[in-house]
């Protein structure tokens, strides 16, 4: 094998072959990146068992062939070298990689394993990058870490009703974001359980200018986008229906400007040991939301002006879990519903500027003794 590259481009698609490329294993086939010279084009293919990912780009291809290197070697090698010209050859089971003054000798390893990634004819789901993105930042965190409940660790992809649905849960809140979206109906009605760690591994390699492809294939999920293309097992668990949990059956509104509220709850946090529950109190009284914290080190009394329609209410939580809901809103104001100091907070965007995209986040309170 034998091509010439631009440094600079090649360094790009190792950073996402290095995705999927395992630094925690014994198995060497899940620390090498897979290279493909074939016609105008160089394919790198990398998997740790969970992912797989596949990227292309067009070089100058001098001779056909295949190799395999330790991606962490090559990574380091090519983001270090000038942004030149990278004449890259393999003979003999060594690789020569040279660079203006730069000459690398270094070994080839086998790669007996190797996975075609072929994206099957099925129908498919196509989504805008940006949108894609910003739903999974508006619910990954929301998802579980207790393994023991596995399904509760990915994020619900379900299309219902002309919506694309991502829901997180984790037994203490809900986070859900639905986008308006048109899709073969063939699909309607779909859940699929995706691993947190595969979705934002792929929010990270896309840009917001293009769009995803999302195919099912037996047992894996297929994200496709531009040039790169990313395989991921599914969580084959059944999900639990969160619909009943999020109904709205509150009686009081409030309305609160987003950062003076994320503002005072990461004050009220400060002399909290992060080892124990951040439990703050809430009191929503006339146009004031008074929020108290107390612990063996001190206690603090913040106060944000509110608009507030119906009865005053006392609640309490962990801090935490209301402060990431507040801060998934991408509004300037936003709108919290409850009913008691025993019944979940729900939270929306007030104003959403983003159109067809709902989100609703509710926590639920902690129970204090009276």
């Amino acid at each position: 094998m034998k091509i010439e590259v631009r440094q600079k481009e090649l360094s790009n698609k190792i950073s996402i072959a290095l995705k999927a490329v395992s630094r925690k294993t014994n198995i060497q086939i899940h620390e090498l990146i897979y290279f493909e010279a074939k016609d105008d084009t160089l394919i790198l293919s990398s998997s740790d068992g969970e992912i797989s990912i596949r990227t292309k780009l067009k070089v100058n291809v001098i001779e056909e062939g295949e190799m395999a290197i330790n991606a962490t070697i090559i990574s380091n090698i090519i983001r270090k070298l000038p942004d030149s010209t990278v004449r890259i050859t393999l003979e003999d089971s060594k690789i020569n990689i040279r660079c203006n003054g730069s000459n690398f000798n270094i070994l080839a390893f086998d790669y007996y394993d190797k996975k075609e990634l072929k994206v099957p004819s099925v129908d498919y789901l196509e989504i805008e990058n940006d949108k894609l993105k910003r739903s999974i930042s508006q619910t990954e965190f929301a998802t579980s870490i207790d393994e023991t409940k596995l399904a509760l660790t990915g994020i619900l992809f379900e299309l219902k009703q002309g919506y694309l649905n991502f829901v997180a849960l984790d037994g203490y809140r809900v986070a859900l974001k639905k986008i308006k979206l048109d899709y073969p109906g063939s699909m309607d009605n779909s859940r699929l359980i995706i691993p947190r760690k595969s979705i934002s591994e792929w929010t990270r390699i896309i840009d917001d200018e293009t769009k995803t492809q999302i195919y099912k294939d037996d047992k894996d999920i297929i994200f496709e986008s531009g040039d790169t293309t990313m395989y991921c097992k599914v969580i084959d668990k059944n999900y639990i229906d969160y619909t009943n949990i999020i109904a709205d059956i509150s009686t009081t509104t409030v309305i609160v400007n987003r950062i003076e509220l994320i503002n005072a709850l990461e004050r009220a946090q400060l002399l909290n040991n992060t080892q124990r529950a951040n439990l703050i109190k809430i009191s929503l009284e006339e146009d004031v939301c008074k929020i108290e914290s107390n612990s063996e080190i001190g206690d603090l009394k913040e106060v944000v002006h509110i608009e507030k329609e119906g009865d005053d209410v006392k609640i309490a939580f962990n801090a935490r879990y209301l402060l990431e809901g507040v801060k998934a809103c991408d509004t300037d104001t936003i709108r919290m519903n409850l009913k008691s100091s025993l019944n979940p907070c729900i939270i929306y965007p007030n104003d959403s500027k983003n159109e067809g995209e709902e989100f609703t986040y509710l926590a639920l309170p902690v129970r204090l003794a009276e």
